[in-house]
């Protein structure tokens, strides 16, 4: 058995120590809104449509300092970071939508995040079952267990919070890691070998239907992990490949870990709120909610996955998925069956 080291930098934390620090986000000020304003003058008065403009067209000042802060916490800090306070009321839904690409520009690349293209993504609830073989959490009212998205990073921008529920959680990939490590070295090790995993119906036609790829990996000594259990699930399914019973107790003992509140940090969005996760670093996950009858006040928020230029090494153990491996490379997100036109999910 190969004995793997313990993960020792900003990326190991529990979340209660995080719940009760306030090193993790920054509000936005006076002087960021009126650039932001500025900014959005700029591109609605040329005529620039959504998904039309980088971040030339979208100016900011005093703004992108704080935009490189949160590029620092993805990847040296604890692999998350939230700016907090957008006065949401104030604009019209287009506008946020403008606004939250505009400020995505200045971090980096926007990806697909299903196959249809959509390059912006709505989280809300219209009525999808996340177990479903093909089936997008993101889009109902389920919980949502731990998990990485297939990309670097995640952004989120919150418009409207749910009646009741829908609470944000996070954990540490590299403190679950070492956790497990403490407890169960053999448990590890399944871990950092190779599972199935599905694409659940994302990938190009004529491609297999599922890949390989180890949720722990080293790579120039990077940790990297990603996880999704139904993905893996759902992987043996279609590979028909039984998962062993060492393999269930290894995905049972990192659930059991994520889950434990001694790891888990849970905070309730805010309208206002832009959250950006390191896929990479950090699971998430969401809690079940109930939302508002009111169509105009139900939970929605806005979600990019984005490839960053200042993003690790991945091992080549990942290439089957994000397609490319160097660091800065852009990378992961789906193969759009329909081209590389614009869309937000409202137009697929």
């Amino acid at each position: 058995m190969v004995e793997h080291e313990m993960i020792s930098d900003a990326t190991e934390w529990r979340g209660p120590e995080m719940v009760g620090s306030d090193d993790w986000y920054h509000s936005f000020t006076d002087t960021h809104l009126a650039e932001v304003r500025s900014a959005l003058t700029g591109v609605t008065g040329k005529g620039l449509e959504l998904g039309a403009f980088g971040k030339d067209d979208f100016p900011l000042q005093s703004l992108s300092d704080e935009l490189a802060w949160v590029r620092d916490q993805l990847q040296t800090g604890p692999g998350f970071a939230m700016l907090r306070g957008f006065p949401v009321a104030d604009f019209t839904e287009p506008e946020l939508r403008l606004i939250y690409w505009g400020i995505g520009q200045h971090l980096g690349t926007p990806l697909a995040q299903s196959r249809h293209g959509d390059l912006l993504g709505d989280v809300r609830d219209i009525g999808a079952t996340a177990g479903a073989e093909h089936g997008r959490g993101y889009t109902g009212n389920d919980e949502l267990y731990y998990h990485s998205d297939g990309c670097d990073i995640t952004g989120l921008f919150c418009l409207n919070v749910a009646k009741q529920g829908g609470l944000s959680q996070l954990v540490s990939a590299a403190a679950a890691h070492n956790e497990i490590a403490r407890r169960r070295p053999d448990l590890l090790a399944e871990l950092y070998a190779p599972f199935y995993w599905s694409h659940r119906g994302q990938e190009l036609p004529g491609t297999s239907p599922h890949y390989m790829q180890p949720v722990f990996a080293i790579e120039q000594g990077h940790f990297i992990s990603r996880y999704l259990r139904s993905h893996i699930e759902w992987g043996h399914k279609s590979a028909e490949v039984d998962l062993t019973a060492t393999q269930i107790e290894a995905l049972d003992l990192l659930e059991a870990v994520t889950n434990d509140p001694a790891f888990t940090m849970e905070k309730t969005f805010a309208p206002g709120d832009m959250q950006f996760s390191n896929n990479l670093k950090v699971f998430h996950a969401r809690t079940e909610f109930t939302d508002h009858d009111d169509p105009a006040l139900k939970r929605h928020l806005l979600r990019m996955w984005l490839a960053v230029p200042n993003s690790p090494p991945l091992p080549e153990s990942f290439k089957a998925f994000f397609r490319e491996t160097g660091a800065g490379s852009l990378r992961g997100g789906n193969q759009a069956w329909q081209g590389t036109t614009f869309k937000t999910t409202e137009a697929v």
